[in-house]
């Protein structure tokens, strides 16, 4: 199989989809809730393609060719542009882990929400909730889609970047510091139905992730 390919293949895909988030959060520093969502729809299975390629990347690191972002899509803005920290956001190369809150005993802090709101005409005042903002900032959302742009842009550094850190990691004692870039079972954002163009690269690069050899020892 040719792998240099198909890295390339979904490198652009993913650069393509960037791009297009970049367009919906790049008129204004704050965007409506519901459009964030949406957003976060995309990113989070976005991020999650990233980092299989970039394993696979580092299990075949001599043929993946650094491709600038520019030459994968010409139309991608400069995020040198955007209103941001001055520190560089860095991509997170490992998956984030499971979450299993139904394990947790304590009570849940909305519980008190739930309550119902009575009040009792001309003795106590009605409450009302107070409106929250339909606009949010997006320094965070920007600052995520300038750390994938940059992964995407070049692969080979972000694979030396997983092997440091898997080097390291093969000295650490037992515990959550020895555990794998990729969680084990379906990726963070996968879904069985696609709806989106990245469900469809989520996906292949994952099925690409299990159909590959193994990185050397």
């Amino acid at each position: 199989m040719d792998w240099q390919a198909a890295i390339n293949i979904n490198r652009q895909a993913l650069l393509r989809i960037v791009a297009a988030l970049v367009a919906l959060v790049h008129s204004s520093k704050a965007v409506p809730r519901a459009l964030r969502h949406q957003i976060l729809r995309v990113l989070g299975p976005a991020e999650s393609a990233a980092r299989r390629m970039i394993v696979l990347a580092a299990r075949f690191q001599k043929s993946v060719s650094n491709v600038s972002a520019s030459s994968a899509n010409p139309t991608l803005p400069d995020f040198a542009t955007f209103d941001c920290e001055t520190k560089t956001p860095r991509f997170k190369l490992f998956d984030p882990r499971k979450r299993f809150d139904w394990l947790n005993e304590q009570p849940s802090k909305h519980m008190l929400k739930a309550l119902p709101r009575i009040s009792v005409i001309g003795v106590t005042n009605p409450v009302f909730e107070t409106p929250k903002q339909s606009h949010e900032d997006s320094t965070a959302l920007t600052r995520r889609l300038q750390a994938l742009q940059d992964a995407l842009s070049d692969l080979p550094k972000q694979a030396k970047r997983l092997n440091r850190q898997m080097q390291k990691r093969k000295t650490a004692p037992a515990g959550p510091r020895r555990v794998p870039p990729l969680r084990p079972g379906l990726p963070p954002g996968f879904r069985q139905k696609p709806h989106h163009a990245v469900d469809h690269v989520l996906k292949e690069c994952h099925a690409l992730v299990v159909q590959a050899p193994a990185a050397p020892p």
